[in-house]
């Protein structure tokens, strides 16, 4: 029997907590249910000990919310509002995702990154939870953007359920981990054309 959104967003966070992609407060997550509403985490909630009744729940027309949203909720409203197609939203502080893009570029190198990722868009940071910030990342998912990584900040990840946005975050984090050792031995050689698929 398929896991509830809820349950399957609670998963999520703790798994991606347990990978290392987020801290015990960092990052945010989030599920569109029905057409007008999303389920995000809360702010300042450890993600170890979340739990279903913690979520907040926002309409998604008012921004009005029942529950105490992550402090990137207008980030999260602004997505789903631009990209019919997006029901889940994760938001990782990937390490090895976030020292690539401070300081190279995402150099296509492995074939399944390619394809589930596709190119991840790169912005600059503005301050965390700022309007600035939720436009600059909403207009960074135009057309079929999967991933955008903001510079010292984070990935954001969209995806037709919790599932697709997950695998974007990991495959990311494979991809930019492969760049970094790479680098150790000379850097990489055979690259992959994205346009090729």
């Amino acid at each position: 029997m398929p896991l509830s959104v809820k349950k399957s967003l609670v998963k999520c966070v703790k798994d991606l907590y347990a990978t290392g992609l987020t801290t015990s407060v960092s990052g945010n997550h989030s599920v569109r249910f029905g057409m007008h509403h999303m389920w995000i985490t809360p702010s300042a909630m450890p993600r170890y000990n979340l739990r279903e009744c913690d979520l907040a729940s926002v309409d998604l027309n008012t921004g009005r919310s029942i529950g105490r949203p992550s402090m990137e909720v207008n980030m999260h409203l602004k997505i789903y509002l631009q990209r019919k197609d997006v029901n889940a939203i994760v938001h990782t502080h990937s390490p090895y995702t976030l020292a690539v893009a401070i300081s190279g570029k995402f150099e296509q190198v492995i074939e399944e990154a390619l394809l589930v990722v596709g190119e991840p868009a790169i912005v600059e940071n503005r301050p965390s939870g700022s309007v600035e910030l939720a436009d600059l990342v909403s207009k960074a998912f135009s057309g079929n953007t999967r991933a955008v990584v903001i510079k010292n900040h984070g990935v954001v990840a969209a995806g037709k359920d919790i599932y697709q946005a997950r695998a974007i975050v990991e495959s990311l984090e494979e991809w930019a981990k492969v760049l970094v050792f790479s680098k150790a031995f000379g850097g990489p050689q055979n690259f992959l054309r994205i346009d090729s698929h």
